[in-house]
């Protein structure tokens, strides 16, 4: 793919080594880094996208998938800004991209964008998809989609589902896997800016399954 070759040119011109090392670190050494920033990641994006234009449908997903595969992090962050940058394209078919992201090289740093941002905005465009799918996550063993089944809302704001998520929530109130615990947290965080008073009211009920990180996460505004 002529896009993606060139792009992954653009990028490794700009190597770090001495950021990379911070970068790897950052990250627990999970990634490969070529060591650029954001701030540089995004000017370099700008710079290319001047004279390149994102593909779209099945192009967008080759590229997204592309991305992904290669060894060094900052790709996947650009896959993910490409498919930002081109949201009004997606159809009900990029669901199975985003699950297939989520699930290869997860982190935080990349699940943390895919649910809210990918599958998030994706189910307001095709509700149909939402309530199959998001219990599906919420019920798998995978730590990476039941914290998807969590943060998918996360920019719902008033409109978030929040008889939906406590069920959530409380289905894994017993886990003991940080990045669910604090998931769990962050959304109750999130919903507090807009309805404190039943975010309140269902961490003092259910504070005996709650863990202490969710609660000290799900307080802070309430």
């Amino acid at each position: 793919m002529q896009f993606y070759k060139a792009f992954v040119h653009h990028l490794e011109g700009h190597r770090d080594l001495e950021h990379s090392e911070a970068m790897k670190a950052y990250m627990k050494h999970h990634f490969e880094f070529l060591g650029i920033k954001s701030p540089l990641r995004k000017s370099l994006i700008k710079s290319f996208l001047r004279q390149n234009s994102i593909p779209e449908g099945e192009e967008l997903k080759l590229l997204a998938h592309l991305l992904w595969e290669n060894p060094h992090r900052e790709f996947q962050y650009c896959a993910m800004e490409f498919l930002g940058k081109r949201v009004r394209s997606w159809d009900a078919s990029f669901l199975l991209l985003f699950e297939a992201l989520i699930l290869k090289k997860s982190w935080w740093d990349t699940v943390d964008w895919l649910a809210p941002n990918g599958a998030g905005k994706l189910f307001e465009r095709f509700p149909d998809l939402l309530i199959p799918t998001v219990e599906r996550w919420n019920q798998s063993d995978n730590i990476w989609l039941i914290r998807s089944s969590i943060l998918y809302q996360l920019k719902y704001r008033e409109q978030t589902d929040f008889a939906q998520l406590g069920k959530f929530i409380l289905r894994h109130a017993n886990s003991k896997e940080f990045f669910i615990q604090k998931a769990a947290g962050w959304a109750l965080r999130q919903y507090s800016k807009y309805n404190p008073i039943v975010v309140r009211q269902f961490i003092e009920s259910n504070r005996d399954q709650l863990s202490n990180l969710t609660i000290r996460e799900g307080s802070k505004y309430v």
